[in-house]
């Protein structure tokens, strides 16, 4: 289970962060057309794939 979601996007010079609570993390990846597989703990391709070198995810689980 994913216990929160620390998202940094870059561009250019500038760097975002935001950490997010499991809800907030499955909208975010739903509005990326992100899918995360938890069992290999994967992520599947960007619906744009020019985002996947600005959008970096670190996620933390928890055990269940």
């Amino acid at each position: 289970m994913i216990e929160g979601v620390e998202l940094n996007i870059y561009l250019d010079d500038d760097t975002v962060s935001f950490s997010l609570s499991p809800v907030q993390t499955e909208v975010i990846f739903k509005a990326l057309g992100l899918q995360f597989d938890e069992n290999t703990q994967t992520l599947s391709s960007f619906s744009d794939n020019s985002l996947q070198k600005h959008v970096l995810p670190k996620i933390n689980f928890v055990p269940k």
